[in-house]
């Protein structure tokens, strides 16, 4: 039996589970299926090489193996009712990863014309090409972290991994070139002890070049190599309203203010502040179109990011949390 693993909500979703969701997924979350850790070691990771967590955890989200065939027939099935609107592929780092990543993503493009994104690490340009010749439409290569520094303690040298800043940088800028602006992404994880400033320098020098940022707060699993705890919620909600008004236009980092890293002016009135957090788009998970990741990585009772549109009680709480 070929495999794949697939995300509890994914296979609740396809009819392979029963579970009770709130808000199911509207992205199929599958990734390669091995039973080997990832050669890497980002610190934060359940499947990094020096990692005792449990494999199947990525982030709060648990990954367990399925018959690949089953998922095919019932993505099909899903996508054709409108219950999924894309397919994410993700990869790890281990003997043979590319050539089980490209037939997972050619049994997708065999079973139905579901968007396609894949989660990887840099990779040369053909291999770029070969990926949306296959099928994807669009590609993410997670930073994960917001600085240099940063990124070399939780997942480069310092971590004994195999990743540096600038080939990620400059991957995430090639991949632009082969895919397209706003069809690659990158992840950063909120919570390993970055400022905020450097959150949204990162994402503005991102966003100039085309590149879509999604965030994450950071989940710690029990085995994993990272012991801190969740990330401040105003922190968060910092970064996710100034990552708003960056996209969207209206004000620069540059015009924004910052006391010890951390945001306290956004560059932009009051009442406009207002109207950004009373919109909530701000606070909606970010990422690939179609994708909402509902509690990847929070509880239902202290959300991050939220999978649809927050409550009035959840604007209430962030507009009295900046004194609005």
């Amino acid at each position: 039996m070929e495999k794949v693993r697939a995300s509890l909500g994914t296979l609740g979703v396809l009819g392979m589970e029963l579970i009770r969701m709130d808000t199911p997924p509207t992205t199929a979350y599958l990734q390669i299926y091995t039973e080997k850790r990832c050669d890497s070691n980002c610190l934060f990771c359940a499947q990094a090489a020096s990692s005792s967590a449990d494999i199947s955890n990525i982030a709060r989200g648990i990954y367990t193996p399925a018959d690949l065939t089953k998922v095919m027939t019932r993505l099909a099935a899903a996508y054709a009712r409108g219950h999924l609107k894309r397919a994410c592929v993700q990869t790890m780092k281990y003997a043979g990863w590319w050539e089980d990543t490209l037939h997972l993503i050619g049994r997708i493009r065999n079973s139905c014309d579901i968007p396609i994104s894949v989660s990887v690490f840099p990779l040369p340009d053909n291999k770029y090409q070969e990926l949306r010749q296959l099928g994807a439409d669009s590609i993410v290569i997670p930073l994960d972290a917001c600085s240099e520094k940063l990124f070399d303690k939780i997942k480069g040298k310092s971590a004994n991994g195999a990743f540096r800043w600038e080939t990620h940088l400059l991957g995430l800028e090639r991949a632009v070139g082969v895919f397209g602006r706003w069809n690659v992404g990158t992840h950063l994880i909120i919570g390993l002890g970055e400022r905020g400033e450097d959150a949204l320098r990162l994402i503005e020098r991102l966003h100039k070049s085309g590149i879509n940022t999604a965030l994450f707060a950071y989940t710690p699993v029990e085995g994993n190599q990272l012991a801190l705890p969740q990330p401040d919620m105003r922190h968060y909600r910092s970064i996710q309203i100034g990552h708003y008004i960056i996209t969207e236009g209206l004000s620069p980092v540059c015009d924004m203010t910052f006391t010890a890293g951390e945001v306290v002016g956004f560059g932009v009135e009051p009442n406009i502040l207002r109207k950004v957090i009373d919109s909530g788009e701000a606070f909606i998970t970010a990422g690939c179109d179609g994708c909402n990741r509902p509690l990847a990585t929070e509880y239902a009772s202290s959300a991050y990011n939220f999978p649809k549109q927050p409550d009035k009680g959840e604007l209430e709480t962030i507009r009295r949390m900046f004194r609005l």
